[in-house]
C-alpha cells in the first residue's frame, strides 16, 4: 500500500446490469467500494440475491466491501393506465381515489393525501422536470392542474411539489418492509430518502431497532428544507447524500452545484461521510466513455472534499458498469494526484462550526500534523466503533489512514470514509497494549511495511482500560513490532 492510493470511495449501484458473479468480481477489482441496494426497485428476492452475491465476492477478491440499503422513501410517482400526450394548455386532473383508471387526463398519486396540502398557483413538476403543471384549484373531488409544459405522459414518472411543504411520514409502510430485508441480510449503511429535518433520524432508528437492525443512517438531501436544516440534521444521522436528481428539481438547478460545495464543508466539518450522487458518469449507460463534462463533474466533488462518489444507472442497468467503476478509479486518482502535487498538505481546511466540535479533534488534528512534520507514512489508529478514523479522515491527510478494529461490521461502514484502509485486528487480552497491537496487525496485513515510520492514535490505548486519547511516533521493527523512531 503506497501513498498514491485513491482516497475517494466508490459506490456502485447493483441490478440486472451486474447480476453475474463475474461482473460482481469485476466491479470489485475494479475498485467499487461499496454495493448499493436500491429498494425501489426490484422484489425483496432481488435485493437478497444481490447482497449475498456481493458479500460472496468481495471474500473471492479478498476486499472489504460495504452494502447500502437505499429506502425508496416518500417518492411520488403518478399513476395512469396508459401513456398520455399532454400539450401546453391542456387540463389534468388529480384523484385521490381510483377513477384514474378509467377516465382520461384523470391521475392518481402514490400518496395521495399530499394533494390537500397543493395549494392554487403552486407547481407540480414531472419526470424530473422535464413536463410542468400549475394546480389551479379543486374541481370536485379532484385537483386540477394547468399543463405549462407538456409532454409524453407515461404510468409511474416521479412527480416533485418544489413550493409545496409536505407532511409525509419520514418512514413509510414500503420502507418498513425493505429495513426487514436489510436487517436479514446485515447491510452496512442505511439511507433514508426525502430527509426534510432532523427528527427523521429518530423515526428511522426506532423502524430500525423494531427489526433489530444496528447500522448507521445516511439522509438523502433532496429538499430545500433539509439544505436549509442542514446542520441539525447532520448532528442527528451518521452521514448525507447529496442526491441531485431530486434536488435539482425542487431548487432552481443553477443553485445546485453551490450547494453541492457547502453540503460538503457541513458534512466535512461534523465529521459526517458525504456521498456526492445522480448522473455522474450518466452518459455511459449505453456508451463506453464518459462525456467531458461528466469527468469534470467527478473531479470537482472530489477537489470539493467529498468521501463518495456513486454510480446508478450506469452500474445497475448500464452497458458498461465495469468500465463506468474504471473511468471513476482514473478520475480519482488523477484529481487527487493534482491536489496532492499542488501543496494540499491536509486536503484543504476544515470548516469547523462550534455546534459540531467532537471532544478528541484538536487531537485528530494533531495527529495530522504530526505525520506530515515528521515525515510519517502512515496513520494508524485502533478503533471499536471507527469514530476516530471518521474524525482522522475530515483532515484529508495525504499519508495514508489505516483503521483496525476487532469487528469486520466496522470496517465495513469505513468503506464510506474518505482514504480509510481497514484492518482486522486479532483477539487482544485485557490489560494488552492496543496501540502496539494494531502496528502488528497492520504489519500482518501487509498495509505497512519494515522501517516505515507511522503515528498511531488510540481512545483507549490499553485494552479494558480508562479513556485516555493517546499518541505515539514510532517505527515498524522486525515482525511489526513497535521500535524508536
Amino acid at each position: 500500500m503506497r501513498n498514491n492510493q485513491r482516497r475517494t470511495r466508490i459506490i456502485a449501484t447493483l441490478g440486472p446490469s451486474t447480476d453475474s458473479a463475474e461482473k460482481l468480481e469485476a466491479l470489485l477489482s475494479a475498485g467499487a467500494d461499496v454495493a448499493r441496494i436500491n429498494f425501489s426497485h426490484g422484489t425483496p428476492d432481488d435485493h437478497i440475491r444481490r447482497i449475498r452475491a456481493w458479500r460472496q465476492a468481495a471474500a473471492k477478491t479478498g476486499r472489504i466491501a460495504g452494502i447500502l440499503a437505499d429506502l425508496p422513501g416518500p417518492k411520488l410517482r403518478l399513476l395512469l393506465p396508459a401513456p398520455v400526450s399532454l400539450q401546453s394548455g391542456d387540463w389534468i386532473y388529480l384523484t385521490p381515489g381510483d377513477d384514474w383508471r378509467s377516465l382520461p387526463h384523470v391521475v392518481g398519486v402514490t400518496e395521495p393525501q399530499v394533494l390537500a396540502e397543493i395549494r392554487p398557483g403552486q407547481r407540480l413538476l414531472v419526470d424530473d422536470g422535464r413536463m410542468q403543471w400549475e394546480a389551479t384549484g379543486w374541481a370536485g373531488r379532484w385537483l386540477a392542474a394547468r399543463v405549462a409544459i407538456g409532454g409524453m405522459l407515461s404510468p409511474n414518472k416521479g412527480l416533485n411539489l418544489p413550493d409545496t411543504r409536505l407532511s409525509l411520514p419520514a418512514v413509510t409502510e414500503r420502507d418498513r418492509r425493505a429495513l426487514e430485508v436489510a436487517a436479514a441480510e446485515k447491510v452496512d449503511w442505511v439511507a433514508l430518502s426525502f430527509v426534510r429535518q432532523a427528527a427523521a433520524a429518530e423515526a428511522a432508528r426506532a423502524a430500525c431497532a423494531a427489526v433489530g437492525l444496528e447500522a448507521p443512517l445516511l439522509a438523502k438531501i433532496e429538499r430545500p428544507e433539509a439544505v436549509e436544516q442542514i446542520e441539525s440534521i447532520l448532528q442527528a444521522f451518521d452521514g448525507i447524500m447529496v442526491a441531485r436528481g431530486d434536488l435539482g428539481v425542487e431548487i432552481p438547478l443553477e443553485q445546485v452545484p453551490m450547494v453541492q460545495k457547502r453540503l460538503i464543508a457541513w458534512a466535512r466539518a461534523a465529521a459526517r461521510p458525504v456521498i456526492i450522487a445522480t448522473d455522474m458518469l450518466d452518459s455511459m449507460r449505453s456508451n463506453p466513455r464518459p462525456t467531458r463534462a461528466e469527468v469534470s463533474d467527478v473531479a470537482n466533488a472530489i477537489c470539493d472534499g467529498t468521501d463518495v462518489v456513486m454510480l446508478s444507472g450506469e452500474t445497475a442497468v448500464g452497458q458498461y458498469p465495469v468500465d463506468a467503476v474504471r473511468y471513476m478509479v482514473r478520475i480519482a486518482e488523477e484529481t487527487e494526484q493534482h491536489m496532492r502535487a499542488n501543496g494540499a498538505a491536509l486536503g484543504g481546511d476544515v470548516p469547523a462550526p462550534p455546534a459540531l466540535h467532537e471532544g478528541e479533534e484538536p487531537l485528530t488534528a494533531t495527529a495530522c500534523r504530526l505525520a506530515v512534520e515528521e515525515k510519517a507514512t502512515a496513520l494508524i489508529i485502533p478503533t471499536v466503533t471507527g469514530r476516530t478514523a471518521r474524525l482522522v479522515a475530515r483532515h484529508r491527510p495525504w499519508v495514508r489512514i489505516i483503521a483496525v478494529a476487532s469487528r469486520q461490521a466496522v470496517l465495513q461502514q469505513l468503506t464510506l470514509s474518505w482514504g480509510v484502509t481497514g484492518v482486522l485486528m486479532r483477539p487482544v487480552t485485557v490489560g494488552q497494549d492496543r496501540m502496539a497491537a494494531a502496528v502488528a496487525d497492520a504489519f500482518a496485513a501487509g498495509v505497512v511495511t519494515l522501517g516505515e515510520r507511522v503515528v498511531v492514535m488510540a481512545g483507549h490505548p490499553i485494552e479494558g482500560g480508562p479513556r485516555h486519547p493517546t499518541l505515539r511516533l514510532l517505527r515498524v521493527g522486525p515482525a511489526g513490532q513497535p521500535a524508536e523512531p
